[in-house]
């Protein structure tokens, strides 16, 4: 046996590697090879077609700051000179390219004193105006309408340019009446921008119409808004965010007479400086570069891009040994390849079961780590977010990985909770505090210290919601605070009925001894003419006592009701929701209960009624809470006295329902309020005690009883909340 074939049979996995590396390398680089040349040129392409678009979307966002003028006068037709100029330094200040901005109104012959004399009080001296043929500024003649500058932007008080009428000029006339004619935006040629230099610009005219109450414009201009793009400042802020390749461009205007075509020329970084020379910039170009051309639409205009690489052109040319690297470095990977191909086919085996075991864990963990309860989140020395089990709520974006953990509490907390992260990581000891979001909810939060080698590097922030807790202890400190209201009221009511039953007693066995007394003061007063009783003449004293002793009898029946109903609303609920309830009584108790509240906020508050409600099933002292609560805040939002509150019901048979509504001509409330009007602890009154808890708990009780509450408001019109009770069967 040959002695090369024990060694071909003992290593035929190295050579067949070997072999297939060899030929792959070879096939690689004579495929660059071949590939080198068109790359080139597509590479070419693409860079020439990056700077296109980089152009081309400057020019856009050009144009579409001019638009967003346009907008401004369409929408705020009498915007003032400030209200423009901020508009317009901002875009100005976003859009470099963007070299003026000018507001012109239409002006008609018969409008021009006016103009004028209105303008005069901001610009004094403001006068519509054209050039003379010596260039001075003269006073406009007179033209049946007019196209003066109102507003301009870079803004110079006394400026010769406001007031001067842009129809005056015989080229401008002409963009105005074609922006006017086609009702779209107009762009001019090219316009130069100072008599030293050879840089251009052109002007966009956006005609601005009138409008009528509908909002729907109508056939009559009401002016024009004209922004003046510089091409070189718009062609430098677009291809400046590109790589340096060494590619210059030539744009010229299609649209233009033979002549004016030119626009701009941009050189490139790589190279010197263009020149200027006799109106021609020198150097465009190489004889035989490669050149990329496209043609693109600019409003009513068509413009034309041409690329050119110069003699720095920075292309895959820096690559031209890559065959020759690709084979070299081919042969090396395959001899390595064929050195290491056993060895790595081991250990891939051995680390495929290590990470098979690391996911089986970590996916265990995660499982754990992500379905918690709590918002767990590691944290380093900084507060900035590590890992994070879930996002933060009402804060997702502060909340991701590499956020500053800090920005998602409140901000009056910041502070307190980096003093306590400070001093976590410095004392290495945990540490804990409690706070609240504006949307009410309580949080708990923990701090502990993660060591590492016994070096406190990272600590674990655990939130906790603990909002039930603190919502059922709020509930509870209510609940005794009522209760012991109760108590005082029961008591009061007590020591009330006690005077008041004499009063009512003593007042009715007045009532029956007068009508005794009236006989024998008549017959006094036939044997003796008048006589005084008490200071008053004994005909008014007949007349004037019974109504008195008729009112004090009424007025202290009028006690025993409101000691009556404040009696039977303190008294204990057992929280049942099966008893029949006569809507009609709970209603009239509640609207008796609040006529203190009544006489000292409105001169207008009313109860309709029908003449028979059907009847509900529940627990009337809660559904008498709920009323009492929604009239008092009703009452509350009133601005003044002579803002009417009603309160009505109605059956809705078709729903099988009872619709109760109480409506207040109040202050409203605002949109953003409206939302979190049931969420617990939310007022809009907390300088007047409010709590935040009536609404909520009664939309609770009303759920209990299997209705619906709803809310309709309109800020500063007024309120209307609409209770809906199912009605009894059988009722």
């Amino acid at each position: 046996m040959p002695h090369w074939k024990p060694f071909f049979r003992n290593h035929i996995q190295a050579l067949a590697v070997l072999l297939v590396g060899v030929a792959a390398s070879a096939a690689g680089a004579w495929i660059i090879w071949l590939q080198l040349a068109d790359h080139q040129r597509m590479e070419f392409e693409w860079v020439a077609q990056d700077r296109n678009r980089a152009l081309k979307k400057a020019v856009e966002d050009g144009l579409e700051a001019v638009r967003s003028v346009a907008d401004l006068m369409r929408v705020s037709p009498s915007a003032s000179a400030e209200d423009f100029s901020l508009f317009a330094a901002s875009l100005r200040e976003r859009y470099p390219g963007i070299y003026s901005l000018e507001w012109l109104p239409r002006v008609t012959r018969a409008e021009r004193p006016h103009h004028e004399a209105a303008r005069n009080d901001s610009e004094f001296g403001y006068t519509i105006t054209e050039r003379g043929t010596d260039g001075a500024t003269i006073t406009a003649v007179q033209r049946a309408e007019y196209f003066p500058v109102l507003f301009h932007e870079p803004h110079f008080p006394g400026s010769t340019l406001l007031g001067f009428d842009r129809a005056s000029d015989a080229g401008q006339r002409a963009l105005i009446e074609r922006v006017a004619r086609t009702r779209a935006m107009t762009i001019s040629g090219r316009i130069p921008l100072d008599a030293d230099s050879a840089r251009y610009g052109i002007m966009v005219l956006i005609p601005v119409f009138e409008r009528e109450a509908s909002g729907a414009e109508t056939g009559a201009l009401n002016g024009v808004v004209v922004g003046v793009l510089c091409l070189a400042e718009l062609a430098n802020r677009a291809i400046t965010v590109l790589e340096p390749r060494g590619v210059e461009f030539l744009l010229r205007d299609l649209s233009a007479p033979s002549g004016e075509e030119f626009l701009d020329f941009y050189g490139s970084r790589l190279g010197p400086e263009p020149v200027l020379t006799d109106g021609r910039w020198q150097g465009w170009s190489l004889p035989d570069a490669p050149r990329v051309t496209e043609e693109f639409p600019v409003a009513d205009r068509l413009w034309s891009i041409t690329c050119a690489a110069t003699q720095h052109y920075r292309s895959a040319e820096g690559f031209k040994q890559g065959p020759w690297i690709v084979l070299g470095g081919g042969l090396a990977l395959t001899f390595l390849a064929a050195l290491f191909v056993h060895s790595l086919r081991t250990q891939m085996l051995v680390r495929l079961r290590i990470e098979q075991e690391l996911r089986e864990s970590e996916q265990q963990l995660r499982v754990l780590f992500s379905q918690s309860p709590d918002v767990i989140m590691t944290v380093n020395e900084q507060a900035k977010i590590l890992m994070v089990n879930r996002p933060w709520p009402k804060a997702p974006e502060q909340s991701a990985v590499g956020h500053n953990s800090a920005k998602i509490l409140p901000k009056g907390l910041r502070d307190w909770y980096r003093d306590a992260l400070e001093r976590v990581f410095r004392t290495g000891t945990a540490d804990h505090f409690e706070y609240s979001q504006p949307e009410s909810n309580w949080w708990e939060v923990r701090i502990v210290p993660l060591r590492v080698v016994g070096a406190v590097r990272t600590a674990m922030v655990i939130a906790t919601d603990v909002t039930e807790g603190r919502l059922l202890e709020a509930q509870a400190i209510r609940t005794a605070r009522f209760a012991t209201l109760g108590v005082l009221a029961a008591s009061v009511a007590h020591e009330i009925n006690n005077p008041n039953n004499a009063i009512q007693f003593n007042a009715s066995l007045l009532q029956k001894s007068f009508e005794d007394i009236r006989p024998i003061l008549q017959r006094e007063q036939a044997a003796r003419g008048d006589f005084v009783i008490g200071g008053v003449a004994v005909t008014q004293a007949m007349d004037g006592l019974p109504r008195m002793l008729a009112g004090l009898v009424r007025n202290s029946q009028r006690i025993q009701t409101i000691v009556a109903n404040l009696k039977h609303m303190v008294r204990h609920d057992q929280g049942e929701y099966d008893r029949p309830v006569d809507l009609d009584k709970v209603l009239h108790s509640a609207y008796s209960i609040l006529q203190h509240q009544i006489q000292k906020r409105t001169d207008r508050c009313d109860l309709y009624l029908p003449e028979a409600l059907p009847t509900i099933r529940g627990n009337a002292q809660q559904l008498e809470q709920v009323f009492i609560n929604l009239l008092l805040n009703a009452l509350q939002s009133l601005p003044d006295r002579a803002s009417r509150v009603w309160m009505s019901a109605e059956p809705t048979p078709d729903t099988n329902q009872v619709r109760v509504s109480v409506v207040d001509q109040g202050n409203g409330i605002k949109d953003e309020d409206l939302e979190h009007i049931f969420d617990p602890f939310f007022t809009t009154r907390p300088d007047q005690g409010g709590s935040g808890l009536g609404l909520s708990i009664s939309r609770k009780i009303i759920q209990n009883h299997g209705g619906s509450i709803d809310i309709s408001s309109h800020s500063g019109v007024g309120t209307e909340v609409t209770v809906c009770l199912p009605v009894s069967r059988g009722a």
